[in-house]
């Protein structure tokens, strides 16, 4: 079949045209071995949509609900952080060719393969290239990069800084590079959370179901027949009915109450010394809070690494970091280790107590041999495994909790409605 093109060739000249090929991969591997980077790749009469076309997401509110249900799932399902690192890479690739800066960002705001998928994927790259595509007007009206990137609040807050770093040393294609590949890391750690935290949700879901069809199908066809027998019953089949009768009538009220609760928490924690309170809550948590804890320590260390291998100071990259850490308590403690090296003091002592231990010494490692960026960005790895190990021993005590729970509710059931039989039999005898 025939697929039409846009590329940009090795001087950064755009061109178009058309490739014959089986597949979009072996008209991909054609174009590249022409030195063509490819920015769309279309089979021959495929309809294309503008980013701007609202009929081709609906009208209304429904083209709006769909967006954000598409951005929420895109973040959810790690696409999100997906869908920038290719984006992020395509603009590498474009300057480490010669192309300038202005017709990378261009190529990496227009429309792509990844664009024209449906769902969340599309969903993620199309706000990734809106992103892109209002950088580069600022480029183009004179505004450096890295003020443009700066006045762009949806991209990573270590954009901005790490491009400035490398506008001044001339290594922005390299940064770009290693803006990728943290995005990358991030992304492959998250789905590998994700895929860990499969197994669990699939189990408390099917427990949930077994345990609803329990009181909501069996125990009220065992309520018909002991009720009319006329007999007392025991007290556990009693509370049982009650409960089976409470969920059968009234169950419809436990998913908005659930909502309702949801929605008030969510408020709660807008408050920042509550959200803060919270976030310190659950770092003494045991085994989730050491997660979190390990999660954080590798995000702050990949972002310092990250700063520093971009030429950003020690202070900078350490408040540029900082900002990357979700717990906002964590986030807390970390703060007095700016003062401390403001001081003088080396970054691994200001870090003491704060950081996985393996993580604490490649950073002293890294500081004694003057190689401190590239075993930081070792010790965010170290600590990236840490927590995947915390989580795996969540994991390991979720499952086996789940299981007894489910089993505990069947024996109660059955022993409820067992008390209520024999109660019977022994009556009629």
């Amino acid at each position: 079949m025939t697929w039409r093109y846009r590329a940009a060739d090795a001087a950064g000249r755009e061109v178009a045209g058309d490739v014959r090929a089986a597949t979009a991969a072996e008209a991909l591997s054609q174009l590249r071995e022409q030195s063509l980077w490819v920015i769309e790749l279309l089979p021959v009469g495929a309809a294309t949509t503008a980013p701007g076309d609202a009929s081709a997401a609906g009208p209304g509110w429904q083209a709006r609900v769909t967006a954000d249900v598409g951005t929420r799932w895109a973040h959810w399902s790690g696409q999100d952080m997906e869908a920038l690192a290719v984006l992020t890479r395509v603009v590498a690739t474009l300057l480490a060719a010669g192309v300038p800066a202005e017709r990378a960002l261009d190529f990496a705001s227009g429309e792509s393969r990844e664009g024209n998928d449906g769902g969340a994927a599309g969903v993620a790259s199309r706000k990734w290239r809106e992103s892109f595509a209002a950088v580069q007007q600022r480029v183009r009206n004179g505004v450096p990069m890295s003020e443009a990137m700066a006045q762009e609040s949806g991209l990573p807050p270590e954009f901005a800084p790490s491009v400035a770093a490398a506008e001044a040393s001339g290594t922005l294609s390299q940064t770009f590079q290693r803006l990728a590949e943290v995005l990358e890391r991030r992304a492959q750690v998250a789905a590998r959370v994700r895929g860990a935290l499969v197994y669990p949700l699939v189990l408390a879901m099917s427990s949930t179901v077994g345990t609803l069809v329990m009181l909501l199908v069996v125990v009220p066809r065992f309520a018909t027949l002991l009720s009319d027998t006329g007999q007392a019953l025991p007290l556990s089949t009693r509370v049982l009915l009650a409960l089976s009768v409470f969920l059968t009538r009234g169950g419809w009220l436990a998913f908005p109450a659930l909502v309702v609760a949801l929605v008030a928490f969510q408020r709660r924690l807008q408050d920042p010394e509550r959200r803060l309170a919270w976030d310190a809550r659950r770092l003494t948590w045991p085994v989730l809070g050491a997660f979190e804890r390990q999660r954080d320590a590798a995000r702050y260390l990949g972002t310092l690494a990250l700063a520093l291998d971009a030429g950003v100071s020690l202070l900078r990259g350490m408040s540029l970091a900082r900002g990357t850490v979700h717990n906002r308590a964590y986030a807390a403690r970390l703060t007095p280790a700016e003062a401390r090296v403001r001081d003088g003091a080396a970054l691994s002592e200001a870090l003491t107590g704060e950081l996985p231990p393996l993580a604490q010494q490649l950073l002293q490692a890294g500081e004694s041999g003057g190689a401190l960026a590239p075993l930081a960005t070792r010790a965010a790895e170290a600590a990236d495994e840490a927590a995947e190990r915390q989580l795996g021993r969540l994991v390991a005590l979720i499952e086996p909790a789940m299981i007894l729970g489910f089993g505990g509710v069947v024996a109660l059931v059955a022993i409820a409605l067992l008390q209520a039989i024999y109660g019977l039999n022994a009556g009629a005898l």
